[in-house]
């Protein structure tokens, strides 16, 4: 019970931080970055909707498409949004392969991932004595889920020009990628943001070098960092180069 309060406690701590530091500063740097009025989003990793309900504040009428392979999340965010047809929600997880893929639930699901942890990661024996657990009780679960590129979901579903991609995949990211640059895309994004991690927690770890590289190669320079409330970790913002 004590253990439930804990990880519980330093959740709340967490989506306060995320919501009234981190958010603020994203959005302010879109709003200068990108003062037309968003038209269309794509998020993946959605989670409890923070995503979401960012760029509903900044248009209420933006299409956004979110992508959550979490079951129970995504049960919570389909009532959530329930009735918002410019809301578009999928089950499925985004890799760089279509198929199905094993998802590690994680007992903190903001940091539930497709990529398996380092049981060996010094950050993960931090980050588990933090939430009072041992390192082998932080996934909680394993299941199989529905797996697509962006490239393939792009080119099928999507009817227009994207102006944020955003990638919160934990340890992901980098084969997201891979499945969005597969193939040429039948519509443009103006930015592509991503959550970067300095730390060696899953055993597919990836550094930021290999982000920069693919996108620079399909045509994306850093236009910056935002940096979360606490945590060596950030957001950075790839544009697409005129």
């Amino acid at each position: 019970m004590l253990k439930q309060l804990r990880i519980s406690l330093i959740r709340q701590i967490i989506e306060w931080n995320e919501k009234w530091v981190f958010s603020r500063r994203l959005m302010k740097f879109y709003a200068k970055e990108m003062p037309q009025k968003v038209q269309r989003v794509m998020d993946v990793g959605a989670n409890l909707g923070q995503t979401i309900d960012e760029y509903l504040k900044v248009n209420p009428s933006c299409e956004i498409i979110a992508f959550e392979p979490n079951p129970t999340l995504f049960a919570n965010l389909q009532k959530r949004y329930q009735g918002k047809s410019n809301v578009v929600l999928e089950p499925l997880g985004i890799s760089n392969e279509i198929g199905t893929k094993t998802f590690y639930e994680n007992i903190f699901h903001s940091t539930s991932s497709f990529e398996p942890l380092d049981q060996e990661s010094e950050y993960l024996q931090k980050k588990a004595k933090v939430l009072g657990v041992t390192p082998d009780q932080i996934i909680k679960a394993s299941y199989p889920v529905e797996i697509t590129t962006l490239a393939h979901y792009i080119n099928h579903r999507v009817m227009g020009d994207i102006d944020v991609l955003k990638i919160d995949t934990e340890g992901h990211e980098l084969a997201c990628l891979h499945g969005l640059f597969s193939e040429p895309l039948l519509h443009p994004i103006e930015f592509i943001q991503l959550e970067v991690h300095n730390d060696d927690m899953y055993l597919n770890s990836h550094s930021f070098e290999e982000i920069t590289e693919i996108l620079e190669a399909n045509g994306y320079g850093l236009a910056g960092k935002i940096k979360h409330g606490f945590g060596d970790f950030y957001d950075a913002v790839f544009r697409k180069k005129s």
